[in-house]
């Protein structure tokens, strides 16, 4: 697993976009009968995902990456990396949403800094995204000089909070919330509780 990661031993992503020569592609269908035939995926989920008894159901979804096997020539097209800012979690909507990230003059997204922040975000507080709006009502603390941001527990955070270098808020066991202003600098739980009883 730790050599997932590394740019190094894989320098390529699949940055999940596909560009489609619609003859060659209408061509492929037609030989298949306008079926493609791609390998079937079941992924069980409830009903309503904001409610864990909700009744399960099955979503069959197909991975339309691999529809590049009804083509004889497929071939990939090299973008750079930073063309890939995928959103699987609330860990990586909140850095997205940080000014780690810079909107340029052309629309594009830019990482700010050279390295981007690590993010983790307590699964039972901040999975959902009302859960996790609810705990960021003015928006992303700033990440741009942060190194690692580790939050467990219920932690809300108030307006223009500012997080530098290693941050891990432990799970104080009660709803906390950051100050508007706070200025979170290479601390852990037990440094913020100090401040906050001051």
């Amino acid at each position: 697993m730790r050599w997932f990661t590394d740019e190094e031993r894989h320098p390529y992503a699949h940055t999940n976009n596909l560009w489609f020569d619609l003859v060659a592609l209408r061509d492929a269908l037609a030989v298949r009968d306008g079926i493609p035939g791609l390998p079937l995926i079941r992924n069980r989920k409830h009903v309503d995902p904001t409610d864990k008894d909700s009744p399960e159901v099955y979503q069959i979804e197909c991975a339309l990456g691999a529809v590049v096997e009804l083509f004889e020539d497929p071939a990939p097209v090299l973008v750079e990396r930073s063309r890939f800012l995928p959103v699987k979690t609330t860990d990586d909507l909140l850095l997205l949403r940080s000014d780690a990230y810079d909107l340029g003059a052309d629309h594009r997204l830019r990482l700010v800094p050279e390295k981007a922040c690590l993010v983790t975000l307590d699964p039972h507080h901040y999975r959902r995204i009302a859960d996790f709006e609810a705990r960021f009502p003015s928006g992303a603390p700033s990440l741009k000089g942060a190194e690692r941001l580790d939050v467990a527990g219920d932690w809300t955070f108030g307006a223009g909070v500012v997080v530098t270098g290693d941050v891990r808020l432990a799970d104080p066991g009660r709803p906390v919330t950051v100050p508007d202003g706070a200025d979170l600098a290479d601390v852990a739980t037990a440094d913020q509780e100090e401040k906050d009883q001051s």
